[in-house]
């Protein structure tokens, strides 16, 4: 009985000899901040398969599905698609540029070739040119 009246008194002093701290934040959910110091190394917040369609523009968020094929230029260089997506908004593609969730696989003068990766399954996905009618 002793021991556990000895212990209490000396809880009592250590409760009693803290000093109040000051609230920094009014916020029920604390949120840390995090500093970033990149410092030659890639920013972790960037998506790693980029939107980059290489030195051309930015097609990586198209998805195929809401795309509509206008055209298919070709030279020396090779084949080139012209596309446009659910917004009106025109692209150029060439084979090797990625979109979401894939990459353009080929491009011929009927139309272009995706391959969509999804669950590690390789899907291939063509968009072809549409033949007018002639009357």
């Amino acid at each position: 009985m002793l021991f556990h009246l000895i212990g209490s008194g000396i809880c009592a002093l250590v409760i009693l000899n803290q000093a109040p701290t000051e609230p920094t934040t009014t916020d029920f959910f604390p949120v840390e901040k995090w500093n970033y110091k990149q410092a030659g190394r890639r920013d972790p917040f960037v998506p790693l398969l980029g939107l980059d369609l290489g030195k051309g523009g930015k097609a990586g968020h198209l998805s195929v599905e809401n795309l509509t094929l206008i055209g298919i230029l070709w030279g020396d260089k090779g084949y080139y698609g012209l596309v446009k997506d659910g917004l009106n908004q025109g692209y150029i593609l060439k084979r090797g540029d990625k979109v979401a969730g894939g990459k353009v696989a080929e491009i011929n003068r009927k139309g272009i070739i995706f391959e969509i990766v999804h669950a590690g399954v390789i899907t291939k996905y063509e968009l072809r040119l549409q033949q007018k009618e002639r009357r």
